[in-house]
């Protein structure tokens, strides 16, 4: 006899508990993958016995959650401003926190006038995606130091169908010298490399050079706000993922490189994450 749905469940959800605040999600998302089944049959056949290959194959996904691997690399999706989003260990996992990004960056583009925007990092692609499949016709832009990134990219902007420039780019490096954007976004690396955050949860599992980029967390907003004049509009606008505890460092930064009508605004959490600001001279 072979495993049931419900005892699955409870096995999966005792082990990871040990990794994990949302164990039983966990569980029931992994099992809902195997199954190929949406978790409310998870709920209406609970004493529906599991093929023995699914079973493996549920075993093998929870052992490999205990790593811990992210839960979105081991389904290779997650969803991200109500569209869902392939996911590979190439690129940083989608965060919610993302979003008030591409919130603050829709509200800066009409939708009756073409705009020219630039992701920069773009890694899995979402904020580049979400804006263009928002925002029809605004030209966009995005580049990635990580080939790897940029194919996820790709792949993710041909699932929605939309015409993305990818470019293969240490942040402004390979962009075209004469290139000026109304609008420039960015979820830099932000973590001091010495921080124990580092170290906690699943963070260990995903790409280093997404997570921090040195000693201090700034090194990457640094470049990119000294750069950004290079290659903004007069009047354009740059848009800012930082750590909660980093608003005062980048709204100096942002000051001394011309900007002004400078503006941090708080995530879910009620912590500050994301900053804006106008270039009022080149």
């Amino acid at each position: 006899m072979c495993e049931q749905i419900d005892s699955a469940i409870r096995w999966a959800t005792q082990r990871i508990e040990t990794c994990s605040e949302s164990a039983r999600l966990d569980a029931e998302l992994l099992l809902s993958h195997c199954l190929d089944k949406p978790r409310s049959y998870l709920y209406s056949w609970p004493e529906q016995e599991l093929s023995e290959s699914c079973w493996q194959r549920f075993q093998s996904l929870v052992r490999q959650r205990l790593q811990p691997m992210p839960i979105a690399y081991l389904l290779g999706k997650r969803e991200f401003f109500s569209m869902e989003y392939a996911t590979t260990s190439a690129a940083l996992v989608p965060r919610p926190e993302t979003e008030l990004l591409v919130e603050l960056a829709l509200r800066q583009i009409p939708i009756d006038r073409p705009l020219r925007v630039c992701d920069l990092g773009t890694g899995s692609g979402i904020i580049a995606i979400t804006l263009k499949k928002q925002r029809p016709l605004t030209t966009v832009c995005a580049t990635d130091v990580d080939p790897g990134c940029l194919a996820l990219a790709r792949d993710n902007a041909q699932l929605h169908q939309v015409d993305i420039n990818f470019i293969e780019s240490d942040w402004y490096e390979n962009l075209p010298s004469d290139s000026n954007f109304d609008l420039i976004v960015s979820n830099p690396p932000y973590i001091a490399g010495d921080h124990p955050f580092l170290l906690q949860g699943d963070l260990p599992a995903e790409p280093a050079i997404a997570l921090t980029p040195g000693s201090s967390g700034l090194e990457a907003l640094e470049v990119i706000i000294a750069k950004a004049p290079d290659h903004l509009t007069t009047g354009g606008i740059l848009i800012l993922e930082h750590g909660y505890d980093q608003e005062a460092a980048v709204a100096d930064l942002l000051q001394s490189h011309g900007f002004t009508e400078i503006r941090c605004e708080s995530d879910h959490n009620n912590l500050p994450r994301t900053t804006i600001a106008r270039l009022i001279s080149k």
